[in-house]
Parts: structure tokens; C-alpha cells; sequence
């Protein structure tokens, strides 16, 4: 067939014709008020459907736009950034696990002669006065001497504790909850609850050999018994005294034989009373000459208990604001930070000492029986134990007699018969319804810490696995609260230094004190911390559904708080009732350090 051309020219021609003309059609119907579509029938508005009412034609919000986008220069050449994400929630929660510093102090004044010297010249009169026994007494304190100028360092003979030696931390246990978000521009906030709790506790008894102190109950009933026969022999009834001697002997005799136990009260004693510790004391009669040296003052002795015992309680809170990155490098970036802190610190520091008040020495008997007749050469302060060498030097079953300075043979050992059975070697002084005595000191300081913090946040990885971490440095405003109280702090073998109890005042050696100080503390934390997510290949916990998004975290912290009280070291110790001496509250400030292992969770939302 044959198409005709005049019939595409007046096809074309048409065609051109009709472009020009305008089309006509219905107008559309106006919008009824709220989020409504059209059916499509008559135009009846059908509530509920069609877009947010948010979105709107351009130039209006579109749907379909970056959540975030920026524009910036590089080095000369305009570049764009884009983010579809929207705000993303964090939480992370740690269980934390380390040490932390506790005071560096003596327990005691350092200015005061040690026991040995405290009770050296009264070795001397004893010595003067016990006739034959004079040489073999002489050099009783030799192993206890020390000397550093001359490369000598003796045993301790009721030694003081110095904390920066026994250990220098304390356990500590807490719990750090952080949660917060991100923006899409990487900003962000962050809550976090902070807690950190640990004790440190120092038993002398803890230290003793195995086999000592093993009948502690009954030796407790020996101590007091002597006291009570003391008292009769002041008031000059000696058969009295007399028969409550042979009583306590004859109980004795009926105690069990096992291991480590003895019938003769001399091993009971010898066996139950212990070298413990002292507590170096200014008492009134301390004397510091124009070179700086120091002479006089005392160490107070502990043979039943000597305890010590520090604990801190530290718990924070922070707001914390989250820059931009000023480093963004791919999967590594760098933001800073700004913030508020607060931490409340709270420390307790405890001592605790009992004594049996009762003076013992190898030499001590030398005339008469317990408590009276040839004690009187004796001095109330004098307790004389071997060296601690923990070992059975004379074989009577007991290691590091107390009363006896062991030589070997048995020369003086005070059990099997030894020339010493039935004649005691321990003497009271004292008035029987005080002794044993107790001693104890307790400080606290509640420390109130609030400031403001700045610092940097740097991360590397990606969801698999992310390494991050935090430098924060802080400047805090300390409010501190310090409460001390006690009683018996004194040299107490010397009754003369303690006040008597009356109707009035039953404990008059009872003192207490109080302070309040305010200064700034400079503070500074660092962590460094991992996170993968290694839960969906444990076999129960990747079927639970809280562990689905989860990531297993673990790092280390470190916290440091300057110019916080050294709760342990703000104590002048000094005592003397008798003239009104008492232990005050002296301030002495330190750095609180934490350093901690942290294992947790992650969870990103």
C-alpha cells in the first residue's frame, strides 16, 4: 500500500497547531484541615492518611532530606557531609574492681622514742637493783636496738605501724553507669553515676605464728584473776592473795593438754600475751633542742589487741557536654568536652589497741609471788618478749615467750618444771576494774567536691570493635567535715597519766574534736576502654534478646583528687589526762588516687 505524503504534512501541521492552544480541566478541590486524603469520589476528605503534616512542598521540610548536612572548606576545595542517622542512645555499665591509695602516715607521733627507749633507763634501775641477775639482764634490749647510723636494725619490741610500709592500698569494689546520646553531628551529652568502695584492715594477731594464743579465753581469765590479786595485796591480804594463787594455779593444772596448750599459768601467760604492736605518744614531755632533734615522749604497748582499719567510700555524679570532632579522620576521631562533677568522699580511719596491764621480765619474780613482794623492783612499764624470730630458741613448746627472753636450753623457759613453775614472772599494778584496757581513736572526714571539668574523647574502630578513651582535668571546690573522738589514749601503765571514773563522769579520759576547712582540689581521670561485640558467640546469652545489640566492654581508670584530707594522718597524738592532754584534730592533706579494672556492658539504641 501506498501512504500518501500530503497526509503526514497535514497530520504534522495538526499537530504543531494544537500545542499552542491551553487545556481546560476541573480545579482541584481545597484541602480540608488536618492529615486527610482523597478518596478519589467526590472528593471526600478520609482522615488519618496522607503525609505528617511536617512536610510540605518545596521549599518546605521534604521528607526525603539528611537528617544532618554541612558544607565546608578543605585546604581550598568545598566538600560536603551527610548523616541519615538521627540521635543515638548510649548506655554503659561497669563493675569495677582495683586498689586504692590510703594514707602514708604513722599510726602515732613521730617525734616519740620508740619502747625500747621509753623503757630503757627503767631496765637500768631494775638491773641496778636485782643484785646477781645484773649481767644476765644487761643486754635484754639489745636485739630490739636500732640503730641506722651504724647499719643496726634490732626487732621490734612493740613497734609502731607505718602504713607506707604494712601496704600502701586498699581494696576497692564499685559500679559506673553511663548514659546519654549523639547527635548527628557527632555532639552529645552524657550522664554518669559513679561508686567505688574499699577497706583496709590491719590485725597484729593476724601475724603471729600458728601455735601461739591458744588458749586466749582462759589466759583473758588468768590476766584478771592477778589483778584481783593484786588488789589484795595492797590492801594487805596476802593469804588471801595467797589462796586465790593457788586456786588459779590448781585450775590451771585441769586445763587440756593438747598441742599447743599448757597447764602452768607462767606458759599460759607466756603463750597467750603478745608482742603486738605500740603507739608512739606525745605525753606531755616531749623536748626539741636548737638542732631540730627531738627527745622524750613515749610508745604505749598493746600485748591483747592492736587493730587499725581505714575505710573509703567515694561516690560521684557528673553532666557532661560533648563538642563536635575537632579530629575526624575516617574511624578515628577526636571531640572535646565540657562539664560539671561532684563526688562525695567519705573516710573513716579506726584504732584500736587492749592491753593486759600487766609488766612482765625474766627477772621480774625474783622475790615473791604474783602481784606483790619481789615485783617491787619491777616497773609497771616493763614488758619484756624474745625477739620474733619465730623460733623455739629453749625448746618448752612455746615460740617467742612473753616474760622470757629465750637463750637456748631452757634455761628460761617457764614450763616442764623449769625453775620458774608456780613462780610467776607477771605482776598488776593496777586497779582490777580496769584492766584489760581498751584503747580507741576514731577519725572521719566527709568531703564535699563540686566544679566544673573540661577534657578530650577519642575513639577508634567500628561496631565490631571500638577502642576509646578520655582525658578529663577538673578544678573542684572541697568542703570537709572532720569528727574525731576516743578514749584511753595515754600512756597507761602509768596510772598517775589517766584520771579516775566517778559518779560524775564515768569515762573522763573520753575526749572528742571537730573541724571544718575549705580549698580548691584539682582533679584528673583517665580511661582507656574496648568494646566488641562478643555476646552473639556465647551460646545462652546470644539467644536472649538484651544481648542482641550488646557489647562487652572492658578497660582501666585511673582517678586523682588532690588536696583531699589524709583522714589517718590528721591526728596529733598526744596524750595525758592527768594534765589535760588529749589527742586534737590536726589536719594533713593528700592525694586521693583510685586506679580500677572495669568489665561491662554496652548497649547503642
Amino acid at each position: 500500500m501506498r501512504f500518501k505524503h500530503w497526509l503526514t504534512t497535514l497530520f504534522g501541521s495538526s499537530l504543531i497547531v494544537a500545542s499552542t492552544l491551553t487545556a481546560q480541566a476541573q480545579p482541584p478541590m481545597e484541602m480540608a484541615p488536618g492529615r486527610m486524603a482523597y478518596d478519589g469520589y467526590g472528593g471526600v476528605p478520609t482522615p488519618g492518611y496522607g503525609p505528617p503534616g511536617m512536610y510540605a512542598q518545596w521549599p518546605e521540610t521534604s521528607p526525603y532530606q539528611h537528617s544532618y548536612s554541612q558544607q565546608y572548606n578543605d585546604g581550598g576545595t568545598w566538600k560536603e557531609s551527610e548523616n541519615q542517622l538521627t540521635r543515638r542512645y548510649r548506655l554503659k555499665i561497669d563493675y569495677l574492681t582495683g586498689r586504692s591509695r590510703v594514707s602514708e602516715s604513722l599510726v602515732g607521733n613521730p617525734q616519740a622514742q620508740n619502747y625500747p627507749d621509753t623503757i630503757r633507763s627503767e631496765i637500768g634501775n631494775q638491773q641496778g637493783q636485782g643484785g646477781g641477775q645484773q649481767g644476765q639482764q644487761g643486754n635484754v634490749l639489745t636485739p630490739f636496738t636500732t640503730n641506722p647510723s651504724q647499719g643496726q636494725f634490732g626487732f621490734p619490741l612493740f613497734g609502731a605501724l607505718d602504713l607506707s610500709v604494712v601496704k600502701r592500698g586498699i581494696d576497692n569494689q564499685g559500679t559506673r553507669v553511663d548514659w546519654g546520646w549523639d547527635n548527628a553531628d557527632d555532639s552529645g551529652i552524657r550522664f554518669e553515676f559513679l561508686t567505688n568502695q574499699g577497706d583496709f584492715r590491719y590485725n597484729a594477731r593476724d601475724n603471729l605464728p600458728s601455735t601461739r594464743d591458744t588458749q586466749r579465753d582462759f589466759a583473758l581469765f588468768a590476766i584478771t584473776q592477778l589483778h584481783i590479786i593484786n588488789e589484795l595485796n595492797s590492801q594487805g591480804n596476802t593469804a588471801a592473795a595467797a589462796q586465790l594463787t593457788s586456786e588459779l594455779n590448781q585450775l590451771g593444772q585441769v586445763q587440756s593438754t593438747t598441742l599447743g596448750r599448757f597447764t602452768d599459768i607462767n606458759d599460759v601467760l607466756q603463750n597467750n600475751i603478745d608482742n603486738l604492736g605500740g603507739l608512739p605518744l606525745d605525753d606531755g614531755s616531749i623536748r626539741t633542742f636548737a638542732d631540730g632533734t627531738t627527745f622524750g615522749a613515749v610508745t604505749v604497748p598493746y600485748d591483747l589487741e592492736f587493730q587499725v582499719s581505714l575505710k573509703s567510700e567515694l561516690y560521684g555524679g557528673k553532666v557532661e557536654s560533648i563538642l563536635t570532632p575537632i579530629a575526624n579522620l575516617g574511624p578515628f576521631r577526636i571531640r572535646p568536652t565540657v562539664g560539671a562533677r561532684y563526688f562525695y568522699l567519705n573516710e573513716h580511719f579506726r584504732f584500736y589497741g587492749q592491753d593486759s596491764g600487766l609488766a612482765y621480765n625474766s627477772g621480774g619474780g625474783q622475790g615473791g609471788g604474783g602481784g606483790g613482794g619481789g615485783a617491787q623492783n619491777l616497773s609497771p612499764d616493763i614488758k619484756i618478749h624474745s625477739p620474733p624470730d619465730r623460733i623455739d630458741n629453749d625448746g618448752d613448746g612455746i615460740v617467742d615467750n612473753a616474760g622470757v627472753t629465750e637463750t637456748g636450753g631452757g634455761q628460761q623457759g617457764g614450763g616442764g618444771g623449769q625453775g620458774q613453775q608456780n613462780q610467776l614472772i607477771f605482776f598488776s599494778f593496777h586497779d582490777q576494774f580496769r584492766y584489760p584496757i581498751e584503747s580507741y581513736l576514731n577519725n572521719s572526714s566527709q568531703q564535699h567536691l563540686g566544679g566544673a571539668e573540661v577534657g578530650l574523647t577519642y575513639d577508634l574502630g567500628s561496631e565490631s570493635l571500638m577502642l576509646s578513651g578520655s582525658s578529663k582535668f577538673g578544678l573542684l571546690a572541697n568542703y570537709a567535715q572532720l569528727k574525731l573522738n576516743g578514749d584511753n589514749i595515754a600512756m597507761h601503765t602509768r596510772d598517775s597519766n589517766l584520771l579516775l571514773p566517778d559518779v560524775n563522769n564515768a569515762t573522763p579520759n573520753a575526749f572528742s574534736d571537730n573541724q571544718f576547712h575549705t580549698r580548691v582540689s584539682p582533679m584528673f581521670e583517665q580511661q582507656f576502654n574496648a568494646e566488641a561485640a562478643l555476646f552473639r558467640y556465647v551460646p545462652v546469652l546470644r539467644r536472649m534478646s538484651i544481648f542482641e545489640k550488646a557489647r562487652f566492654r572492658a578497660g582501666y581508670s585511673i582517678l586523682l583528687i588532690g588536696q583531699v584530707t589524709d583522714t589517718a594522718g590528721s591526728i596529733s597524738w598526744q596524750g595525758n589526762p592527768s594534765i589535760g592532754l588529749f589527742p586534737t584534730i590536726k589536719e594533713k592533706r593528700n592525694t586521693y588516687a583510685t586506679y580500677n579494672y572495669n568489665f561491662g556492658v554496652s548497649w547503642d539504641f
